[in-house]
């Protein structure tokens, strides 16, 4: 056992950050975030050199990443199983490396204990994170922030540091504890060195309680239903359950009707652009007719997500459109942030053609579509996985949403933990903006999250039959420090640990020239 005791310790961290995210036992057990990375942390102690480091990191964080994203090889009902398996080990081999540079760079550097060790692991950590997030495309599902979605006091100082900040200090307090421990038994002399971390955890959490306390109800509001439909996967790929999945949406859309919302919601490519086109075959056509009788019967307005093909560039784009009573467009937003091999190959040309889709094309403007008949609303769009993206959602809101709706289909992950890890990010998003965000998602998790991050009633994903109807506060509040700077904090952990790095390199090479000589 002590031959192998560090090993076990960087696999123990590896289970708790599994455990403190949304996982397959159906627990989300956020408190072990607190002290997720310590064992890691401990293990670095006893390791002679930073190669050794590194190889501990990554163990962690294959550990870590299989854990939270083994759901993309049981995509294999959609794609070739060989496929996703070998695209979910590729991934998790990837991001795993970030923990393993982190151990590696934190072990390299000199300073191994105390207040500058603690603070360095931090900046460290979410430097990395930060740079996993846009770096190849990006790729920052299971950010250390997200783990702390349903404590609303600890995620309250995103809005001024992003969940990234929510993350640092997460890190921070780990580090903390790490030192502590490290140092026994001879710990007590370290005592001071956690006492400004301890500080800093307690004013965030003092941040977030006072935030929550003088929380104060919106003036105006929108009541919206949300159709989430839940159709699984297997059923919404294939053309010939179209008609009963259609009739279906339209029935529920006809008694959520009933509350007289003022916008109904239907979740992610619910539809395909040639319906709402009057040039298409009489096939097609009926639906046409249907859906725009049904909004003008019932003086609809309908945000849906669709399928759009465009005939001026031949492409096809993951779209949401805004429809009136009328049937008509009011606005619509295209998916920007497209899913790699998901949703277009990167360098396909160069690639094997192993996934058989058409891919789509992006978007390219970030404006919120303006709703009539209300007072001051624009409504932000965010659709499926761009929602993970802090920055791409804060620019909508920049350019005047006050109200964020997320439209997505979760039923490609059905019975894994997908859908709860996609629904964690929500919450985070609407606190960086300290604006309202609906979400209506097909097999996921359909709510209506407040400003603070407070999560209404929710639909599941196995409730196939049901609709929400809710009030959704309008924010007028002045935008947020984050939604006004941005990721100013990671790029700031990254600059200084970019610092450090170029400090300890010059020292290094000082000393192996002086070592020649």
């Amino acid at each position: 056992m002590k031959r192998y005791q560090n090993w076990i310790l960087a696999g123990l961290s590896g289970i708790l950050l599994v455990l403190s995210h949304p996982n397959f036992t159906k627990f989300n057990l956020f408190p072990l975030a607190w002290i997720a990375l310590v064992p890691l942390l401990i293990s670095l102690k006893s390791i002679s050199n930073w190669k050794s480091a590194f190889w501990l990191g990554y163990t962690t964080g294959l550990i870590f990443f299989f854990g939270l994203v083994y759901w993309i090889a049981l995509l294999y009902p959609y794609a070739n199983i060989f496929v996703t398996t070998l695209g979910c080990i590729a991934l998790v081999g990837y991001i795993a490396v970030y923990v393993g540079v982190f151990a590696g760079l934190l072990h390299w550097l000199p300073w191994r204990s105390g207040l500058p060790f603690i603070f360095i692991a931090a900046s460290i950590w979410t430097g990395l994170e930060w740079v996993r997030g846009w770096l190849l495309t990006g790729f920052p599902w299971g950010s250390m922030g997200y783990t702390q979605w349903n404590n609303l006091p600890a995620i309250q100082i995103a809005s001024i540091t992003g969940v990234h900040g929510v993350g640092f200090v997460i890190v921070l307090f780990n580090a903390a504890i790490a030192d502590l421990i490290r140092a026994y038994p001879d710990w007590r002399r370290q005592v001071k060195a956690i006492v400004l971390p301890v500080i800093i955890v307690i004013a965030s959490f003092a941040y977030g309680i006072f935030c929550l306390s003088n929380s104060e109800e919106a003036t105006d509001s929108i009541k919206i239903a949300l159709v989430p439909g839940n159709v699984r996967q297997i059923e919404k790929w294939n053309p010939k359950h179209f008609p009963r999945i259609f009739d279906k949406y339209i029935r529920l859309t006809e008694k959520a009707n009933t509350a007289n919302p003022d916008l109904i919601v239907w979740p992610e490519t619910t539809l395909r652009g040639s319906i709402l086109s009057d040039q298409v075959n009489p096939n097609i056509r009926q639906y046409n007719q249907r859906l725009k009788q049904m909004l003008d019967k019932h003086q609809i307005y309908l945000l849906t997500g669709m399928v759009n093909l465009e005939p001026a560039d031949n492409a096809y784009y993951n779209s949401v459109f805004l429809l009136s009573p009328a049937g008509k467009k009011l606005g619509s937003y295209s998916k920007i942030h497209l899913v790699p091999f998901g949703e277009y190959v990167p360098l396909s040309r160069y690639l094997p053609n192993l996934i058989q889709f058409k891919p789509y094309e992006p978007g390219k403007s970030t404006k919120p579509l303006p709703f009539p008949n209300t007072k001051n609303t624009q409504i932000g769009i965010s659709i499926c996985f761009e929602s993970v993206f802090p920055n791409l959602f804060r620019k909508a809101v920049k350019k005047g949403a006050n109200v964020m709706g997320i439209l997505t289909n979760d039923a490609w992950f059905e019975n894994t933990a997908a859908p709860e890890q996609h629904l964690a990010v929500a919450p985070l998003r609407a606190v960086e903006n300290r604006v309202p965000v609906f979400r209506c998602a097909n097999g996921g998790i359909s709510c209506i999250i407040d400003a603070f991050g407070r999560v209404t009633t929710r639909i599941l994903p196995d409730d196939t039959q049901s609709f929400l109807i809710g009030e959704v506060p309008l924010s007028h509040q002045k935008k947020t420090f984050y939604t006004r700077y941005g990721d100013w904090f990671p790029i700031l952990c990254s600059l200084v640990s970019l610092a450090l790095i170029g400090y300890q390199s010059r020292i290094w090479v000082a000393a192996k020239f002086s070592r020649q000589a």
